[in-house]
Formats: structure tokens, C-alpha cells, sequence
């Protein structure tokens, strides 16, 4: 009989994924227990809990699929089941499925082996808490991430020495999730990770942090409506500086440059390694003209940016006060020869130099994917606020983010959600946060829909007259999981 876990490979590989941290090589796996025997061996199994973000954070996968589906932006002549909102059963977006719980097996193991060591000393027990703390961090952002996409998940959060154990216990709701993993899982992170610019970080930058734990603790909260605890985390984060020292760039174009990795706005970021052999492919995505023009084909067809564009330009802010650093490092245009249309606007927060597009095309670049960063705390802060009905102290946070846009600050009187999904919208674009911002504030079918079926100045090609269906938001569970274990039942709709 097949086994519903035969994806959750209890001895993944380990693989590196940090400068120093990450980049060590192979040498066991998680299911040799001999292996286990002081924390350095231990350090070297918490790397395989890192590891499936390189991939599920790569381009065709979870940045692109957010982006695709949100408002931003869309595949040029695509009528893709998932632009659409029509996906079927067989658009479960499997590997997502499948990395997401890999993450989540290898840290159970890895927590388990923890709890079951027997400290020397106490710099020991010390370092062996700043482990359960990452490996409870990774657990609960693949939680976080599972639950978004697919609804209720299986919660599986002990050791698994037998994967057919799992067979049989069905989907635990999102609201379980949420209350017994993901929001524990990151206030174990606060209580025991390493703060921003600790010794034991030092050219280990791509590891879990209590800044890191208390931004997704703080958003966790904010997706389950609970403004007041969000405020609390986001506060100690921001107000309070228990996780150290986190600031905003000076300069927008400087956030996501190849040679700026982990800097100070940085929260959370996957590491890539070209030269490692860990590439990052995701720009190819995000490149039309420079693509055409320099021989890189982009995946998946040309992206384009007409809808995002409008609110980029419509901004009375922004005629009278340009947002030009925002804007140029985050948008291009231009007359793409047969394309159609041919005048197109189209991401480029990701795309390295011009001329440098060909050599890339074959090696990939160094860049980092950050899955959040100082700005969006500040923002969320900002909404928790709101959401408390404290506007004058929210608006400050709100005009941080402006202000290092060059933009003008905005007064009480002018905050609403709108407006904060709307600095949201700008500054974190192509960042994974517009579609799930859409959902959680209710406004996905609205926004989504506009987007669909709205001819906007040259973007008139339009396959769909009516709204998306709510069922949509949510992916099908996949097929060939549920064929293992009937206790698995599909999303309605599926």
C-alpha cells in the first residue's frame, strides 16, 4: 500500500543554504541517529530543514504562482488555469505540497533528537534552545504557508520512524493549525533564536532569528484578525527592539541587490549561491524586453504590469511628489517588437544589469529571496493599529516606509485599509504579500476580478466576464495524496 507520506523523506539530504552556515557539504542524514551525537552534528541536521526553501521559494514556484494570481500582473495571450481562477483538480501544485512538508518532517526529527539530548553545560543547553527555536520557526512558516494555500492541512508534529503512521488522520482544521502549531511554534522561535547582530550570527545571516519569529508571529496573527496580538509582537520587533537592531535603507534600489545580502532592513531572507551550486533562476520571470533583447527567455511568458502600473501613476502623491525610486527599481516599459500589446510595462525587481542578462541566463545570479523585511513589519504594524482604532499612532509608521520612498506623509484622517493595501501594493511588489494581503483582508474576489475583467489602456485582452469563484483562492488538495489515504477529502469545488 502506498503511504500518504512517501513525500515527507524523513532522511533528506543535507544541502547547503547559507554563506557559512549553509554552505557546508553534505555528510548524513536526519535518519542516522548515531549521527546525532554533540551540537555541531545537530547544527548539521538543522541545515536539512532549510533546505527546501531554496526550492520552494525558485522561480515556477511559490513567488511566482502568488504573483500570477494576484492583481500585480499577468502571463501576456496565457489563459493558465491559474491566472484564470479555474484551476481543476489536477493544479494542486504538487512540489509546494510536497516541500512544504519535507520542511515540516525534518524538523520534527530535528526537534525530537533535540529534546532527547542531554546537554554538557549550559552554553550547551543555550545553543540546543537557538536550534529548537529555528526548527519550531521553519515548522510553523511551513504551517503558515500550507494553511494559506491550501487550507486545512494534516497536522503531523512529532517523529514519524514509521511514515505509514500517518495514514488515517485526515485534515486538521486551519483555526487548530494556527492555535497548536503555527502560533506556538513561532513564540518558541521568539523565546530561544538568536537577535539580529548576535556573535552566533555572524556569517550566518540565513538562519531564523527572533526578529524573524516575531514578524511571522505578528503576521500570523494579523491573518487570523487578532490586531491587538499582532500589534504586541510587531511592537517588541519594532518599538522595543528585543531582536535587535532593524532599520529601513536609505535607498530603495539598494534592498535586494545581489551584493547587499542580509543587511539592515533584511528580516528573513533564502540564500542563494550561485558559485555553490545553489542558483536563483527567479529573475528569468520577471524578463521581457531585456529578455528579447539579450537573448534570455523568461519563464513562463512575459509578465505585465498594466493594472499595477494604473495605481503606480494614479497616486496624486505621486504626480506631485514622484516615487521615482520605488518605481524604477521595481518597474520597466518600453516597445516590445510583436509582442501584444506591444507597448508593455513589466517587472524588474529582480533582474540583474542588461548587458550582464546573457551570462546570467547559464549561471543564475546570488540573489536572495527575502520573505520579509523591515518594511513589511512596519506596515503590518501599522494595519494592527488601524485595526485597534489608533490611527494617529499608525500613520507613523505608514510614512517611514513613505518618506524613504520620497514620498510626503499622510495625515490620520487619510488612513483606512485601502489606503494601507495600497502602500503595501507598492512597496512590497513582486515580494509574495499582494495576494495574501487580498485574502485576508477580503477584498481578493473584488480586486482579482477587476483585474480579470478590465481592459486597462493597452492591456484589452480580456478571457474572462465573470468574478472568480471564492472556492478558487484556495489550491485543490493533491490527487495522488488523496488516492493514498481516503481520510483526506478534496476542497469543495475540486
Amino acid at each position: 500500500m502506498k503511504k500518504l507520506f512517501s513525500l515527507l523523506i524523513l532522511a533528506a539530504t543535507l544541502i547547503s543554504c547559507s554563506e557559512d552556515f549553509l554552505n557546508t557539504q553534505p555528510e548524513d542524514t536526519l535518519s542516522t541517529g548515531a549521527f546525532f551525537n554533540n551540537p555541531s552534528e545537530i547544527k548539521a541536521g538543522l541545515i536539512a530543514c532549510y533546505e527546501p526553501l531554496q526550492s520552494i521559494y525558485s522561480r515556477n514556484e511559490l513567488p511566482q504562482y502568488v504573483e500570477i494570481i494576484a492583481d500585480d500582473g499577468r502571463v501576456v495571450n496565457s489563459q493558465s488555469n491559474d491566472y484564470l481562477f479555474k484551476k481543476n483538480s489536477g493544479n494542486s501544485r504538487f512540489s509546494l505540497w510536497r516541500d512544504h512538508y519535507k520542511i515540516i518532517v525534518n524538523a520534527n526529527n530535528i526537534i525530537d533528537i533535540i529534546n532527547n539530548y542531554v546537554p554538557a553545560s549550559t552554553a550547551e543547553t543555550a545553543l540546543l534552545n537557538a536550534y529548537r527555536g529555528e526548527a519550531s520557526f521553519l515548522r510553523g512558516l511551513a504551517y503558515f504557508n500550507l494553511v494559506r494555500l491550501y487550507g486545512d492541512v494534516p497536522k503531523v508534529v512529532e517523529r514519524l520512524n514509521d511514515p505509514s503512521s500517518a495514514i488515517g488522520i485526515g485534515r486538521t482544521s486551519v483555526s487548530e493549525i494556527y492555535n497548536t502549531v503555527i502560533i506556538p511554534d513561532f513564540e518558541t522561535a521568539v523565546a530561544n533564536c538568536f537577535s539580529k547582530g548576535d556573535a552566533d550570527l555572524q556569517g550566518e545571516e540565513a538562519r531564523a532569528s527572533k526578529g524573524a519569529a516575531l514578524t511571522m508571529l505578528g503576521k500570523a496573527h494579523l491573518f487570523q484578525g487578532n490586531h491587538s496580538e499582532a500589534a504586541e509582537a510587531l511592537k517588541r520587533l519594532i518599538v522595543d527592539k528585543e531582536a535587535g537592531n532593524y532599520t529601513l535603507l536609505s535607498d530603495f534600489s539598494q534592498i535586494h541587490t545581489f551584493e547587499n545580502k542580509f543587511n539592515d532592513e533584511s528580516i528573513f531572507e533564502v540564500n542563494y549561491n550561485a558559485t555553490a551550486g545553489q542558483p536563483n533562476f527567479l529573475f528569468k520571470w520577471m524578463t521581457n524586453e531585456n529578455g528579447y533583447r539579450y537573448g534570455i527567455a523568461s519563464g513562463g511568458g512575459p509578465i505585465i504590469m498594466f493594472n499595477f502600473l494604473q495605481e503606480f501613476v494614479a497616486d496624486d502623491d505621486w504626480i506631485s511628489d514622484p516615487d521615482w525610486s520605488r518605481y524604477t527599481t521595481t518597474l520597466d516599459s518600453g516597445i516590445l517588437l510583436g509582442g501584444s500589446p506591444e507597448l508593455q510595462p513589466w517587472p524588474k525587481k529582480f533582474v540583474p544589469e542588461k548587458t550582464t542578462l546573457s551570462q546570467y541566463d547559464i549561471t543564475g545570479t546570488d540573489n536572495n529571496y527575502m520573505i520579509t523585511r523591515y518594511a513589511d513589519a512596519l506596515l503590518m504594524y501599522a494595519e494592527a493599529l488601524h485595526g485597534m482604532n489608533q490611527p494617529n499612532e499608525a500613520i507613523t509608521y505608514i510614512n517611514m516606509v513613505r518618506e524613504r520612498a520620497g514620498l510626503n506623509g499622510i495625515t490620520a484622517d487619510q488612513l483606512d485599509l485601502e489606503r494601507i493595501l495600497h502602500e503595501r501594493r507598492l512597496e512590497l511588489a513582486f515580494e509574495g504579500h499582494r495576494f495574501f494581503d487580498l485574502v485576508r483582508t477580503g477584498k481578493a474576489i473584488e480586486k482579482i476580478s477587476y483585474a480579470l475583467m478590465t481592459p486597462i489602456v493597452y492591456d484589452t485582452q480580456i478571457y474572462t466576464t465573470e468574478p472568480i469563484e471564492e472556492y478558487q483562492l484556495l489550491l485543490p488538495i493533491p490527487v495522488n495524496e488523496i488516492e493514498k489515504d481516503a481520510s483526506l477529502v478534496q476542497n469543495p469545488g475540486y
